[in-house]
């Protein structure tokens, strides 16, 4: 049942949003840095982020997490492709070392790093993460730490999104719509090896969502139980919604996974 989905979408959605990131942005980047807090990962990063040497976030967007963590004390950089994302990062803060570079291929020597962060990047890449993975490595130094976020298989998206968004795809082409690769929902135990076979011990894995009042994984998928004026919340439906499933298990609907990886010898 839970198979890595191959997502589609609109060719035209696809490519306005390509530098987008992870969650978007809501045009005010104190207020995405600020949901840094409220995200179920950020425990783990302040639980297992070494705070002696250079960490990497590889994709970082419009760099919140990158000023989340250096306000935490982390010493934190950050790369992306997105020239506009980056001049927005250094129109807020003519400071911030986040500069225009390719995840594959990071401008620095091996063994650079003592942790790497990607954060919904390696879904991406219609080929596979493989060659992501490879950099990560080369840049880790020995024992380095690899800290990843891909969209999850949840039991919601198995049983109800996937296939109204296949039908919906469907009605779109039916009437001469381009679509185009989106992204890989990965199943958690494909998305375990594939991190395994590329060289990481597995140290832990996590759901990746949004504390409430706040939810990733309903609001992404169903429109209709998002609430109409406060982003990245829900509607008085869709807040009974996440209550239930959370009490059941947070694993049934949340929006991604997050992995913490050690690299191997």
């Amino acid at each position: 049942m839970f198979r890595t989905w191959k997502r589609f979408a609109p060719a035209a959605a696809v490519e306005s949003a390509e530098a987008l990131g992870q969650l978007g942005g809501s045009g005010n980047l104190e207020d995405d840095i600020d949901l840094c807090r409220s995200q179920t990962i950020e425990p783990y990063f302040l639980k297992y982020l070494p705070r002696q040497g250079s960490i990497l976030e590889a994709g970082c967007g419009r760099g919140r997490w990158v000023f989340y963590l250096r306000r935490r004390g982390y010493d934190v950089i950050g790369i992306d492709l997105a020239r506009s994302d980056v001049a927005a990062a250094q129109a807020f803060d003519p400071s911030i070392p986040i500069s225009v570079a390719d995840v594959l291929k990071v401008p620095v020597p091996d063994g650079h790093f003592s942790a790497v962060i990607s954060l919904g990047v390696v879904e991406h890449f219609e080929e596979g993460p493989q060659a992501a993975f490879a950099e990560v490595r080369r840049v880790l130094a020995p024992g380095g730490l690899f800290f990843v976020t891909v969209p999850t298989q949840s039991l919601v998206r198995v049983l109800v999104f996937n296939h109204l968004k296949s039908l919906q795809l469907l009605l779109k082409k039916f009437h001469g719509e381009r679509l185009a690769f989106e992204e890989y929902r990965y199943a958690r135990p494909h998305f375990a090896a594939l991190l395994r076979e590329a060289g990481f011990e597995l140290l832990e894995c996590v759901p990746d969502d949004f504390r409430p009042p706040r939810n990733m994984g309903l609001y992404t998928d169903i429109r209709y139980l998002r609430s109409p004026v406060k982003k990245w919340e829900l509607n008085g439906a869709g807040k009974i919604v996440n209550s239930v499933l959370l009490r059941l298990s947070p694993w049934l609907h949340c929006s991604g996974t997050l992995w913490i990886g050690r690299k191997r010898p």
